[in-house]
């Protein structure tokens, strides 16, 4: 078999609608050892349609483990390579290449996978002092983007499902078998999830507050303009994060997904894009101020009003839609602000939100493009570089996958991709999340606490709802 030679073929269908989209992944997730649920809503989606990316069995993978290593597996075979920092995207097209099917097949087949906070290194000219000290603890990669042999994109919008399967020269397609698969899932049933009633933290909330008092500082001397400081939690886990997973999806977001790796899961419900991009249109979505909502329709209602005039939060919202303009204007033409401050609604808060878009102009590699915009400006402040550099001394642990993104490359350039926020990581029995808040010169640090645990609520909320055990 030539392994480095990939065909690709793809069929439309209906699928029923009694249809159970849940189980039908969870039957396939049991039978490989790595998979993927990515859902885009139609608010972030340029068709405006909200879709569902279920894929099952890597045939090949890109990963990088640390910054001079990158990890090629095409079907069986696996070959680490060294690399330096001039050899490393260029090692990264070559995988890309060999990896694309002579036929594309349909303009949804491509990479799904995700970039960690720490792969910043690998753009950057910079070492992030906490991932050296903490990478032994976790086989978690800079990021990894796999080809999977069976890839089913579901139409919520329109009923409809279309069905990829990529193959290796000298292996039979399934494409028949894929879409007889929709009539006969099982409903396999969801097994047991449970958590540790004790939560250790990173900090204490007295520890938090002298970290925010240390970026105002910053600010005030002129280092940054604004920075985002984050708490880390974690709760030791038993059972299936799936089963998560599905009770965390009836939470409001405008992704959720869910990457099963065979020593890793993360899993998440997030509320914002970290680049998107269809027929050569880009865009970046900065989220940026935050109210706790009241629940009450009329009191939320004033909210948005007062969130629309806080200055604090203005402040905080230009600086991160200034950010955006200056990073996609590297690599897109005519640049501009498509939405202004607009507010959406999620279960416990309210956003303001913004839209900057332009016209790509690059050749640069999908894979490293989506980089170019990592950390997001939302996650790190401004300016970026020195933020990240002081994220670094002042937070108490590594961001790991914090703060990344998760998404599709598709083989046509077109991107959808979200941050990792509102989101956890499973790896080695323990469950971790975490949530920050951006910090100005005017930011009351008791606030910015708060803002934290607004943000924690999701993933606090969710798990309320499984038993708990006493270590």
């Amino acid at each position: 078999m030539k392994e480095t030679k990939i065909s690709s073929f793809h069929i439309s269908s209906d699928y029923p609608e009694n249809f159970d989209m849940k189980s039908f992944y969870n039957s396939l997730r049991q039978k490989a050892t790595s998979s993927i649920w990515f859902e885009v809503s139609e608010a972030v989606n340029n068709d405006n349609n909200r879709l569902v990316f279920i894929a099952a069995e890597s045939i090949a993978s890109l990963q990088s483990n640390n910054v001079n290593e990158l990890q090629y597996r095409s079907g069986e075979k696996t070959e680490t390579i060294e690399t330096d920092e001039h050899n490393f995207w260029d090692k990264t097209t070559e995988w890309q290449k060999k990896h694309t099917p002579e036929n594309i097949s349909h303009p949804y087949n491509g990479l799904l996978g995700f970039s960690s906070y720490d792969s910043i290194q690998l753009i950057e000219n910079i070492s992030l002092k906490k991932y050296a000290e903490e990478r032994e603890n976790s086989q978690l990669p800079l990021f990894k983007f796999s080809l999977y042999r069976y890839i089913y994109v579901f139409n919520i919008t329109l009923s409809q499902v279309i069905c990829i399967n990529n193959y290796y020269d000298g292996e039979s397609d399934e494409i028949t078998e894929m879409k007889e698969q929709l009539k006969d899932t099982l409903n396999t049933g969801l097994k047991g999830f449970s958590v540790s009633n004790t939560e250790e933290k990173d900090c204490t909330e007295e520890e938090f507050l002298e970290k925010v008092n240390k970026a105002k500082h910053h600010c005030q001397i002129g280092n940054v303009f604004q920075l985002v400081v984050s708490r880390r939690f974690s709760r030791n886990y038993a059972g299936d994060p799936w089963t998560f997973f599905v009770e965390l999806k009836n939470n409001s977001a405008q992704y959720y997904f869910f990457l099963e790796e065979e020593n890793y899961t993360i899993a998440g419900a997030s509320p914002e894009t970290h680049f998107s991009s269809s027929h050569d249109l880009a865009i970046i979505k900065p989220i940026a101020g935050t109210y706790k909502k009241t629940m009450h329709e009329e009191k939320d209602a004033l909210l948005e009003k007062e969130l629309l005039a806080d200055p604090k939060e203005n402040a905080e919202h230009n600086m991160l839609i200034d950010l955006a303009r200056n990073d996609l204007s590297r690599y897109a033409n005519d640049v501009q602000i498509s939405k202004l401050k607009t507010i959406e609604h999620y279960n416990n808060v309210i956003h303001m939100v913004s839209q900057v878009q332009g016209k790509l102009n690059t050749e640069l590699n999908t894979i490293r493009l989506v980089k170019e915009f990592l950390p997001a400006g939302t996650l790190s402040g401004a300016p970026k570089y020195k933020a990240v550099q002081l994220i670094d001394d002042i937070e108490s642990s590594g961001r790991s996958y914090y703060g990344g993104l998760l998404g599709w490359i598709g083989f046509n350039n077109d991107i959808n991709t979200c941050i990792l926020i509102r989101s956890a990581l499973f790896e080695n029995g323990v469950m971790t999340y975490r949530a920050g808040a951006g910090v100005v010169i005017s930011s009351d640090p008791q606030k910015e606490l708060e803002e934290v645990n607004n943000k924690i609520t999701l993933i606090l909320n969710t798990l309320k709802e499984f038993t708990s055990y006493t270590l």
